[in-house]
């Protein structure tokens, strides 16, 4: 006999059957989706398991996840805390600002090996995968002379 029994009420057969209209949602989420509309209609894990492709013991946590926590935790995962920021916003800046500067005698613009000397020099202990990711994400190409912002004393 199962242990966590999935009797759906009325709103709730609702709200999956538009879940599974709209159509933009992860893959896994119209999958459980399904996993509940299915086992509303009391089939059997591995009828529900053939039929989605999945194992009997995924249909069981998701019938499990339903009559424990509720509908939006049987279909979404819960928000996961990730990993913690390694630099923070001033230390990106601080790469930007450099970018902006003057290259160094000899140089006629900055490349990403000598923004990872220099910031180092500044203090700034970051990667050359990270100073690009910075340089990216800011949609910022220091060897274009367009996209470098002079004083008027550096002129």
């Amino acid at each position: 006999m199962k242990l966590h029994i999935v009797s759906l009420i009325h709103k709730e057969k609702d709200e999956l059957r538009a879940l599974l209209r709209v159509g933009s949602h992860p893959a896994v989420v119209i999958q459980r989706t399904q996993i509940l509309l299915k086992a509303d209609r009391q089939l059997k894990d591995t009828v529900i398991a053939e039929h989605l492709d999945c194992t009997p013991e995924h249909v069981a946590r998701i019938r499990q996840r339903y009559c424990k926590y509720g509908l939006r935790r049987a279909l979404f995962d819960v928000q996961r805390s990730g990993r913690p920021v390694i630099f923070q916003e001033k230390e990106k800046a601080n790469i930007v600002a450099l970018a902006c500067t003057q290259a160094p005698k000899g140089y006629s613009h900055w490349t990403l090996n000598l923004l990872v000397e220099e910031a180092k020099r500044g203090k700034i202990t970051m990667g050359r995968t990270k100073v690009w990711t910075i340089m990216k994400e800011n949609e910022f190409k220091p060897w274009r002379e367009k996209n470098v912002v002079h004083s008027k004393t550096d002129r």
